[in-house]
């Protein structure tokens, strides 16, 4: 396909294509949506018929694109689901010309992702290498410039409890510290996101985006924490929220002064022991795979890998 392919049509849905939204099935190794999970956030609109992709060529769909956003978002943030039809040639052709729809229309609105979930031993999968090998050349050609490998983890509560700390004290704080406490952590985090917009934009304009995220998403905004010594110095903070689906370890931080002293575990016990007495029954968590202290901190809280999952940003 090129961008002269007069058989390939991408159109943006409209209310009368959810039949055809829901209808779709996949046999790829990739998570992907299918018709129970469409139709519930479809009706929260999380998902949307007119954030939403079909790829057409000569009349007959070979492609789908679901973006998702929070309920109340006037634009989605994440390409969640990317499929073509089986026995399409060239997948990424496809699958090039729907993300580029999307990043088209949506990309003025801040920060846009492509997330591609994979199992933890995709790479020796051929099938599933090949899922991730053309979605990955799709995601590069239709406007996407960098790819990062994050680590998925899950914790249930029939999952051991990690000791809480008896070092630290937790307490509420307001939105201007929380603002600040992202900009200090910058210095030396192995978050491949962090490490890059803080070099493209500075940390204040990271930390002002990174603090309008996270009380985008859903979750309790009190259950936020600052992290102190018993003489009132700040360790460092916690971020708990939810997905769509789960309670969320979504960002924990500790002050450059402060690492080196096994902190981390400390602030992971404290989010796991909040979650769970808000009576969640299931937390996850994500980390770059180069982040080596997080993925052990998740390991030694209880925690389990659940999948890869590939980041496509811009």
């Amino acid at each position: 396909m090129t961008d002269t392919d007069a058989s390939l049509l991408i159109r943006r849905c409209r209310r009368a294509d959810v039949p055809l939204l829901t209808a779709w099935t996949s046999a790829d190794p990739v998570a992907w949506v299918g018709r129970r999970a469409l139709t519930d956030e479809l009706e929260t609109g999380a998902y949307r018929p007119e954030w939403s992709w079909i790829a057409e060529r000569d009349g007959r769909p070979v492609g789908r694109a679901l973006w998702w956003g929070r309920a109340g978002a006037d634009v989605p943030s994440t390409l969640d689901c990317l499929t073509v039809s089986p026995g399409v040639p060239v997948p990424e052709d496809v699958g090039t010309a729907l993300v580029r729809a999307g990043l088209d229309t949506f990309g003025s609105h801040g920060d846009l992702e492509f997330n591609v979930d994979v199992a933890v031993s995709w790479a020796g999968d051929p099938a599933a290498a090949e899922a991730v090998r053309w979605r990955h050349e799709a995601a590069h050609r239709g406007g996407f410039a960098r790819t990062t490998e994050r680590i998925s983890f899950a914790w249930t509560s029939s999952d051991p409890m990690p000791p809480r700390s008896t070092r630290l004290r937790f307490e509420s704080a307001p939105d201007a510290f929380f603002q600040a406490m992202f900009a200090d952590v910058a210095s030396g985090s192995l978050d491949g996101h962090t490490i890059d917009m803080a070099a493209r934009e500075g940390v204040e304009a990271l930390a002002e985006d990174d603090l309008a995220f996270y009380l985008s998403l859903p979750g309790d905004r009190e259950a936020w924490r600052s992290a102190r010594l018993s003489d009132g110095r700040t360790v460092g903070f916690i971020v708990p929220t939810r997905t769509a689906y789960d309670a969320s370890i979504s960002y924990l931080g500790v002050l450059p002064g402060h690492r080196g002293h096994g902190y981390v575990h400390d602030l992971l016990a404290e989010m796991v022991h909040v979650h769970h007495e808000d009576g969640q029954p299931r937390i996850v968590g994500t980390t770059d795979a180069a982040n080596r202290p997080m993925r052990a901190a998740f390991e030694r809280a209880g925690f389990s890998v659940t999948r890869v999952r590939l980041v496509h940003s811009r």
